[in-house]
């Protein structure tokens, strides 16, 4: 009975090998690289932008079931769906599905999950759904904004990962089952967050309305060791960053709104039109006199005191939350004080005067031989005007008195 068992067995994988040969093969859908990663809330009609082009609209929520109606849309087209509904135990996914090999006799059609959306929670009050989105890589489209794409890369808690646009992670506080990972840009954390192994660790920011995942990566392993300490991270991709510098407008004025003297104080004001600003520095020719941190959009001043005469410089660098630091400078001079003013005057009336004189007495006394010695004498450099005329005059009245 046993053989004729295993004979029976036999001829039926026999029978399903041969039949599989004449029947297309199944392929499960086909996940590339990880690229988006929120956690949203939407209203009805609420649109959202993804990368590649895409974007996706919440069309309908049902308050009871919990599931909402999705629209996707790729440069702005209406992409065909079989399935607009998702819901907690059912997301919604847009699957693209792709031949390859098409003018090939082994053509095949590839199934890729594209675009995964998860309800979590219905609020009543206002009608909002709360929203998981997922997007993966159309492998149609091309990926030139990406630093790195769907790779492995290892952190060793104490030394810093580099990564790309000035940013770098961080592990620390290392503990049984979680640890904590630090994102940095320009030695400015953005983001922090304590994980175990499982979870992702993603780091997105907003620009002009639209949330894009600069970072994004997920814990595979962490290793406590004797001598060290390492964090496994796999489906790591790091998006080209955008920069949005922060405008900062300068002005300098004294200390009754004009100009500015020698000896007097100097008010610094700076206006940021942004908000978010997780640092502010202010460098007078090269000095510190103002730092502030955590500020938000609007006007600043500060003041410098006792400003010699000539060109100063303010430098003013702002740190944006995001790490983006920018960079301000302005240039402004210090004109001479009164007294100084006064003095100087003084001294080119005088020496007008004294060369006036020096010319009067010199046309006086042509024919004098000893006078025309000394004016000789007097051409050497380092004689002013008014010494000459002193000389001259001394040498004069002792000729009229010899």
């Amino acid at each position: 009975m046993f053989v004729v068992s295993m004979k029976y067995i036999h001829y039926l994988i026999g029978m399903f090998v041969l039949l599989s040969m004449f029947v297309s093969p199944v392929y499960g859908t086909e996940t590339n690289a990880l690229i988006h990663y929120s956690e949203i809330e939407a209203e009805i009609g609420d649109e959202f932008a993804l990368e590649q082009g895409y974007s996706f609209k919440v069309l309908d929520i049902n308050e009871n079931s919990g599931s909402c109606l999705i629209g996707v849309y790729l440069n702005g087209e209406e992409v065909e769906l079989d399935s607009p509904i998702g819901k907690e135990t059912d997301p919604f996914e847009y699957i693209k599905t792709i031949i390859e090999n098409e003018d090939e006799d082994d053509e095949e059609e590839i199934d890729y999950l594209v675009i995964r959306i998860t309800p979590t929670e219905v609020i009543e009050e206002p009608l909002t759904v709360e929203l998981e989105v997922e997007q993966f890589v159309d492998p149609e489209i091309e990926t030139t904004e990406y630093h790195i794409l769907d790779k492995k890369r290892s952190v060793d808690v104490g030394t810093p990962l580099e990564l790309e646009d000035g940013y770098t992670l961080d592990a620390s506080n290392l503990k049984d089952n979680s640890v904590v990972l630090t994102l940095r840009k320009n030695d400015s954390p953005v983001k922090e967050e304590e994980v175990e192994v499982g979870d992702l660790f993603t780091y997105s920011k907003t620009v002009d309305g639209k949330t894009i995942t600069i970072f994004i990566s997920k814990v595979k392993n962490i290793f406590e060791g004797t001598d060290s300490d390492m964090i496994s991270l796999e489906q790591v991709s790091q998006r080209k960053d955008i920069v949005v510098e922060t405008d900062v407008g300068i002005t300098v004025e004294g200390p009754n709104g004009g100009k500015i003297r020698e000896g007097d104080i100097a008010i610094i004001r700076y206006a940021i039109d942004a908000g978010d600003i997780s640092k502010v520095q202010v460098l007078l020719d090269g000095k510190q006199i103002d730092q502030r941190s955590d500020v938000d959009a609007g006007t600043y001043s500060t003041v410098a005191e006792s400003l010699e005469a000539g060109t100063h410089e303010v430098i003013v660098t702002t740190v944006a939350g995001d790490g983006t630091r920018s960079t301000h400078t302005k240039t402004f001079e210090v004109e001479s004080g009164i007294a100084s003013e006064a003095a100087e005057t003084a001294a080119e009336v005088a020496a007008e005067a004294a060369a006036s004189a020096v010319d009067k007495l010199i046309d006086e006394n042509k024919t004098s031989p000893e006078i025309q010695k000394i004016v000789e004498d007097l051409k050497a450099p380092g004689f002013g005007s008014v010494l000459s005329v002193m000389i001259i005059a001394l040498a004069v009245l002792v000729r009229r008195r010899g």
